[in-house]
């Protein structure tokens, strides 16, 4: 039985992720925060899902740095593992013309979280040197997450319980967005694939959405009112590139407005219970 231990457990992707792979008979191993430090010798295959995007203060820039790099740093020293998974973010291509796994990757000035980027470089970096580790770089993760601070399950619950969504972008804006249910799907064939022919895959859909299309489906299917507020300035993403999942794995992505629907009714449903 092939053992798999998966840091980031506890957070979204993580319960779904260890929820998907129950049904395949791995033996898991899911380590608490706090039991990081002293994690060491045969860990099997490790899935690195835990990552901490805030950088707005001194603590949360320090906590970025330790979720994404530090532990990481602590589990390449101490661990042996027979392959290991990290993830990135397809929010590297921010500002680029091109998302090839391989392009070079810019470093935005004004870009407030760009700490982020840099901890998600250095830990990619550390990873290329290890011949078993591989990165993966997923674009927006959405589902049905009832508590979650994610853009599209916040706003879908904003708009069935205060009949209001605010919107800080413009309807123009557009980016990636991936079903979290693809990302399990394709993660585990990364872990039980004997040979890869990569060692970065982007885990995305290949098709940037606009706001105003996910506005448009969320005012049809809840009848909410959709407020737009003037910003500055937005970030800029390429489509992202999906050949290597595609040619690789014969990835078929779902599409996020067909799934928004879906994963309103699932909240509409949750709120009459009560949950939120």
């Amino acid at each position: 039985m092939r053992r798999v231990t998966v840091i980031g457990a506890t957070g979204f992707v993580g319960r779904e992720f260890i929820k998907y792979l129950e049904g395949f008979g791995y033996e898991l191993q899911c380590p608490k925060r706090e039991e990081l430090d002293d994690l060491n010798g045969e860990v099997g295959t490790i899935v690195y899902i835990a990552g901490y995007g805030i950088c707005d203060d001194i603590h949360n820039k320090l906590s970025c740095v330790q979720a994404n790099s530090v532990r990481l740093i602590s589990i390449l020293k101490n661990c042996k593992f027979d392959r290991l998974i990290y993830f990135s973010s397809t929010r590297l291509y921010m500002g680029s013309t091109n998302s090839d796994e391989s392009t070079d990757l810019l470093l935005l000035n004004d870009d407030c979280r760009r700490l982020f980027n840099l901890t998600k470089l250095v830990s990619e970096e550390l990873c290329l040197s290890f011949e078993d580790a591989i990165i993966v770089r997923p674009s927006n993760i959405y589902g049905t997450a009832l508590k979650s601070p994610l853009f599209l399950p916040s706003i879908a619950r904003d708009a069935i319980k205060h009949s209001r969504i605010d919107m800080y972008v413009t309807p123009s804006y557009e980016k990636d967005y991936i079903d979290v249910r693809d990302v399990c799907v394709l993660v585990e064939k990364l872990i039980s694939s004997k040979v890869l022919k990569n060692k970065i895959y982007n885990l995305a859909s290949g098709e940037n959405t606009m706001a105003k299309d996910i506005a448009n489906v969320i005012e049809s299917e809840t009848g909410a009112e959709v407020l737009w507020h003037d910003v500055n300035k937005e970030d800029t993403f390429p489509v992202t590139n999906i050949s290597n999942i595609v040619n690789e794995f014969g990835f078929k992505p779902k599409n996020v407005l067909t799934e928004l629907k879906k994963m309103i009714e699932d909240f509409k449903c949750a709120h009459k219970k009560g949950m939120f």
